[in-house]
């Protein structure tokens, strides 16, 4: 031990991983590996000695980031439903992009939800492919109709871009 001292050891720890930072976190990522229930512990014990400033953390970051919120829920709905596939936030902002951030079927702006063109219901999965923007309005209308049933619904009520 180069110190007695607890704060002069813990100094000094702190200063050689800032040196060798890939090396230390390369031996973490082994202790993690080898003791998990212990690692499991100490994140438990952390989070509940820290649980207000975590949260609040955290509902900063999904406040800043909608999209990486929403992308999760839709994982979470498609694992639940035991759907095929998944898409990255990257991906689902590209497809906005990609139809002028705008609803697929009825073209307005605003607030997107990811509609499934074949609905998970109906053994649609949820790989980026099988994903449009859609409003809240139409994503709703649509329900569990295919994108194609959907179209046709519209184009007999008379309304919308299909």
């Amino acid at each position: 031990m180069p110190h007695k001292d607890p704060a002069a050891r813990r100094a000094y720890g702190r200063e050689w991983i800032r040196r060798n930072a890939e090396k230390a976190r390369e031996a973490m990522r082994r202790w993690r590996a080898r003791h998990p229930e212990k690692h499991a512990a100490q994140s438990r014990d952390f989070y509940a000695r820290h649980r207000e400033r975590l949260k609040a953390k955290i509902a900063a970051y999904h406040a800043a980031n909608p999209d990486v919120r929403r992308t999760g829920w839709e994982r979470r709905r498609a694992r639940l439903l035991n759907a095929d596939g998944s898409y990255t936030t990257a991906e689902w902002l590209w497809v906005v992009a990609f139809y002028g951030g705008r609803c697929t079927y009825c073209g307005a702006e605003g607030q997107l939800d990811a509609d499934h063109r074949i609905p998970l219901a109906r053994g649609g999965t949820n790989w980026i492919e099988n994903i449009v923007p859609a409003c809240r309005r139409c994503n709703n209308r649509k329900h569990t109709l295919t994108e194609d049933e959907f179209r046709e619904r519209i184009r007999r009520e008379g309304g919308g871009v299909a």
